[in-house]
């Protein structure tokens, strides 16, 4: 009797055992889809920092464009004196007016034919660019002539119309 009742006992001590053994491999398992799971996000928020941290420079960039664009547009000429403060000028100048980036970078415009033409487009007149590009009017007239050329505009045309129609809106959402 007492043998029998052991036995019971033995195997009912078997099957409590062995679903606990189906319990923690059930509970690893999961711990380990946890684990996994926990890297991805960590990944993910990485990524996600990264990215917040690179557009927080790119806006620092974009108010440097800006401040100089209205620096412009107050007749301050000084203050552009780096290759790097035109092309932030030129971000500025493509989100606020539309992106003319395309049409003066296909046609082989030098750095300073780049200036007259971003320039042309915001309205500064011709001697305005003068006083930016420390140049003389005549020299500001010239590099006109020479983007027409390339542009292959007739006399006609205006650049500065030229480059308001075949300038692309871009989108701010």
């Amino acid at each position: 009797m007492k043998m029998d009742k052991l036995k019971k006992d033995d195997i009912q001590l078997e099957k409590v055992v062995s679903e606990l053994k189906e319990r923690l491999k059930y509970k690893d398992e999961l711990n380990l889809d946890l684990i996994q799971r926990n890297r991805e996000l960590k990944a993910k928020l990485r990524l996600q920092l990264s990215l917040k941290s690179e557009l927080t420079e790119k806006e620092l960039l974009l108010t440097v464009g800006l401040e100089s664009l209205l620096l412009l547009k107050k007749h301050r000429y000084n203050h552009i004196k780096k290759e790097e403060d035109w092309l932030l000028l030129y971000d500025a100048i493509n989100i606020l007016y539309g992106d003319i980036s395309h049409i003066v970078s296909s046609f082989g415009l030098t750095s300073q034919e780049v200036k007259v033409c971003y320039l042309t487009y915001i309205g500064i007149t011709i001697s305005e660019q003068a006083k930016v590009l420390i140049i003389e009017t005549n020299t500001i007239k010239r590099y006109k002539n020479r983007i027409k050329n390339k542009l292959k505009l007739g006399e006609e045309i205006l650049l500065s119309v030229y480059l308001n129609l075949n300038s692309t809106k871009i989108n701010k959402n």
